[in-house]
């Protein structure tokens, strides 16, 4: 398995013409952007497209795929119309772009037997079906507590593909082991995420630089191979003074890592 990195650009915390440059010099093979605050497709024109591909070209990079953050779960139905269709967009983007992941969280999901659970069902039952309209794969991002239940939930959508972006210290805080849960959400999995955490007493925790957590990230390189995922490392980080640096010293890590293995 040869290792692929690619870079969440929100995270160098700059403009999105300069975080390519960044992305570059990093030695990345591609990026993933944020539809929410770097790409919005209502303001992103036929002409504005081409120069982003244009751009990417330039830097020899490739767009992994797109994020879409909200801040409210797909259930809550205050103004849940408006982000069905916010995503909507998000996926017709994708589309446009020739992107084949549209990565966004959707909440934890509720008990079946509540009214909440229709609703979430409803709304992804919807975007996966849009998304395969135009050619993207809806790529959830889970909360990490509710392994078996996500699992399920995932089996009852049948209007179009779905999958999801494994990102290992969500299950380490939710306390979930996630190498079992890799293992078990295997088939789902076509976009990984690399971030790290530590637990407190408390039962809580925190995002911390990669390498200095809890993820034990030799086994996890290795059961990534095992279960035969294809797809690029994407580095995250959402806390700390000096993104750059911690995304650098990560797939600086991740590729020790994974030489080691390989």
């Amino acid at each position: 398995m040869s290792t692929r990195f690619s870079v969440s650009t929100s995270s160098l915390e700059m403009p999105l013409r300069q975080a390519i440059r960044t992305a570059a010099e990093m030695k990345v093979s591609s990026i993933r952007c944020d539809v929410r605050t770097e790409l919005k497709p209502r303001e992103l024109s036929q002409t504005g497209r081409r120069e982003f591909l244009y751009l990417l070209k330039e830097f020899d990079l490739q767009l992994s795929a797109l994020n879409f953050t909200v801040r409210r779960p797909f259930y809550e139905q205050d103004d849940l119309d408006a982000r069905v269709q916010a995503a909507r967009e998000a996926l017709e983007l994708a589309g446009l772009l020739k992107v084949r992941h549209l990565c966004l969280r959707i909440g934890d999901i509720p008990e079946e037997d509540s009214p909440n659970y229709g609703i979430l069902q409803q709304a992804i039952e919807d975007l996966a079906r849009h998304g395969n309209h135009v050619g993207v794969v809806l790529t959830v991002i889970p909360v990490g507590r509710t392994l078996d239940g996500l699992k399920q939930f995932l089996s009852t959508i049948r209007s179009g593909p779905v999958a999801v972006d494994f990102d290992p210290s969500r299950f380490l805080l939710g306390g979930q082991d996630p190498i079992e849960a890799l293992r078990n959400l295997h088939q789902y999995v076509e976009q990984f995420t690399a971030r790290d955490a530590t637990r407190d007493f408390a039962g809580g925790g925190e995002e911390v630089p990669l390498g200095r957590g809890e993820v034990v990230w030799d086994e996890t390189i290795a059961t990534l191979s095992e279960i035969g995922y294809r797809g690029p490392i994407n580095v995250q980080r959402t806390t700390g003074s000096n993104r750059l640096r911690d995304l650098t010293n990560a797939i600086a890590y991740l590729t020790r890592v994974s030489g080691e293995i390989w």
